[in-house]
């Protein structure tokens, strides 16, 4: 169950909602807190336990605002489940209330996390805590775009789950900071703030001040400490990651959430930024022979050149030929070898921190980590094969898109080829017999080789939707709270047009024909001849948000088609929305 925990200096808009009090399906149960946008609820619902989130009424009474939250909550409720992403249930209007319920939310928001430890001077979350912290959110932002991504935004249960639980106000939020009605946060990429949709590059801004936030305990401002500066034993490497991560041109950010989460698990929960332990003094340690104390003397003399003396005690390694050195690990002894071969092993990581090295004829053993010669050469190695398993990740993630770009491009091409043989054939068949079918309004559409005839779009008519809930005014059954209008539950099905203005079917077609030689491609590449398409494009945005293919929202030729229209670009309009219909056939 969550608990509420410190405010962090956010106050609810509004006054709160007694226990008890109904809207739609959910009965309220206690406050749990207050968030940029809204209010969370424990609740009850139909199916269990649940969390509603009740939109400030400023927030909910600015038009253009309230329709990002409910474009944004029907978005959200499409999506599969993530394990890192809590799920939208549903949304309504009762009387002037907009409510959001989600599945119940397990946790502590990071949010309340850190304020705790910054009232406790304590800082951040610490270099593993904030490995897994990023890694989750990462995940959970890799397939979808979230653009307002703050401490907020997460929870952590005692098991150290990490789920983003507010992907459904994350639309609403953006929308609110821009028209001034909430603070802007740094956690905010620059380019959403001056209006352009957000993205995979924005989300990489919005986790690299999370990452921030998380190290160094505060929000992230130009001209702030740096993580090495604060946390103990942390390297300058993890400095660059953040910089690169919100580097105010998008393009020279990382290229994926995901591939920066695995960048920060590599450097952080296994410690590739992170010094394990410090150099001890050479003069406190123990040494193995009298070689390692005169080395050890040299090293501690002022006068001594670091480089020239590091040079000096690696050749002398290299040289030394004599196998009388064993190896300890997990409680396993290896060897004998020489030093060179302990030298060369280190290089490849085969011998790390932790291990024992035991000189066989004397007896005398040394943590390798803390032997005078041996343990810069182990720290070096370790930082070295780190760096290179964090590139190697990004090059591999990297790879992963680039093939599957090359597989769909190759797909579509061998369709568009086979789709442009059986269209020959047809035609030589029908110009065969007088009395044989015709291939009528066929138009090349694109410059693509398939032909494809694409009908011209109608207004498919408006939906009517059954409320949820109470419908009408009466008490909803918490203490003094009464509805004051209509308990009506929001169509998460994105189907209906709430009788706003509408882009002209004229301009629709002039879009999505142009897009025909895809659409075809779509329909040659899994077998089917002909499909009916209905799309609902999004009024401020201009992009399709919504897509239903022969009635349904499965399937290859659904996620072919899907894609596609998603990827087009229609007029923009004050309107919510304008829903279309049409055919396509090869």
């Amino acid at each position: 169950m969550a608990t509420a925990g410190p405010q962090s200096g956010l106050h609810s808009v509004g006054p709160r909602l007694p226990v008890g009090a109904q809207l739609g399906d959910y009965i309220l149960g206690e406050p749990l807190w207050p968030l940029r946008i809204a209010d969370a609820y424990r609740a009850s619902g139909p199916k269990g336990p649940a969390t509603v989130y009740v939109v400030h009424a400023s927030i909910a009474a600015n038009g253009p605002v309230r329709d990002h939250i409910i474009a944004g909550t029907r978005a959200a409720a499409q999506l599969p489940e993530h394990k890192h992403l809590i799920r939208t249930l549903a949304a309504g209007l009762t009387g002037e209330i907009l409510w959001i319920a989600t599945e119940e939310i397990d946790g502590s928001l990071v949010r309340d996390m850190l304020s705790k430890k910054r009232s406790s001077s304590q800082g951040g979350l610490g270099a593993r805590a904030t490995g897994n912290l990023i890694a989750g959110v990462a995940s959970a932002l890799g397939e979808v775009t979230h653009g307002a991504i703050a401490a907020e935004s997460v929870v952590v249960n005692r098991g150290g789950r990490v789920r983003v639980i507010d992907l459904a106000l994350a639309s609403g939020t953006i929308a609110a900071a821009i028209t001034g009605l909430i603070p802007t946060q740094s956690s905010i990429a620059p380019e959403v703030l001056a209006g352009n949709a957000p993205n995979g590059a924005s989300d990489v801004y919005g986790v690299g001040a999370l990452l921030y936030e998380a190290l160094v305990g505060q929000q992230l401002a130009r001209g702030g400490p740096r993580p090495s500066e604060v946390v103990n034993g942390m390297s300058p490497q993890i400095d660059e990651v953040v910089a690169r991560a919100c580097h105010r041109d998008a393009a020279k950010r990382f290229g994926r959430t995901d591939v920066l989460g695995e960048v920060v698990g590599e450097a952080l929960t296994k410690g590739g930024a992170v010094y394990t332990s410090a150099v001890p003094l050479l003069e406190q340690l123990p040494t193995l022979d009298q070689q390692q104390t005169s080395l050890a003397t040299e090293l501690a003399s002022p006068a001594a050149s670091g480089n020239s003396v590091v040079d000096r005690a690696l050749n002398a390694a290299l040289a030394d030929s004599t196998e009388k050195w064993l190896v300890s690990k997990n409680k396993l002894d290896y060897g004998p070898f020489s030093l060179s071969d302990i030298v060369k092993q280190i290089e490849k990581g085969d011998i790390v921190a932790g291990n024992i090295i035991q000189d066989k004829d004397s007896g005398a053993r040394s943590e390798v980590s803390e032997h005078p010669l041996l343990g810069p050469m182990v720290d070096a190695a370790k930082q070295r094969l780190d760096q290179q398993r964090r590139a190697a990740a990004e090059v591999r993630v990297q790879s992963k898109e680039k093939q599957r770009g090359v597989l769909l491009y190759a797909v579509i091409g061998i369709g568009v080829i086979a789709a442009a043989v059986v269209v020959y054939l047809i035609i030589k068949t029908a110009t065969k017999s007088d009395d044989g079918p015709k291939v009528a309004a066929v138009t090349g559409l694109d410059g693509a080789s398939l032909k494809v005839k694409v009908s011209e779009p109608k207004k498919p008519p408006p939906s009517h939707h059954s409320g949820g809930g109470n419908h009408g005014g009466g008490n909803t059954g918490g203490g003094n709270f009464k509805n004051t209008g209509e308990n009506m539950a929001l169509d998460m099905s994105d189907d209906g047009d709430d009788g706003s203005s509408t882009l002209d079917m004229g301009t629709v077609y002039g879009v999505y024909s142009r897009a025909g030689g895809q659409l075809g491609g779509c329909l040659q590449s899994s077998g089917a001849g002909q499909a009916n398409i209905g799309i609902i494009i999004n009024g401020p945005s201009g992009r399709v948000t919504w897509v239903k293919v022969n009635g349904q929202q499965s399937g290859g030729l659904y996620n072919c088609l899907s894609r596609v229209l998603r990827g087009l670009q229609f007029p923009s309009i004050k309107g919510t929305r304008t829903r279309a219909e049409f055919d396509i056939a090869l």
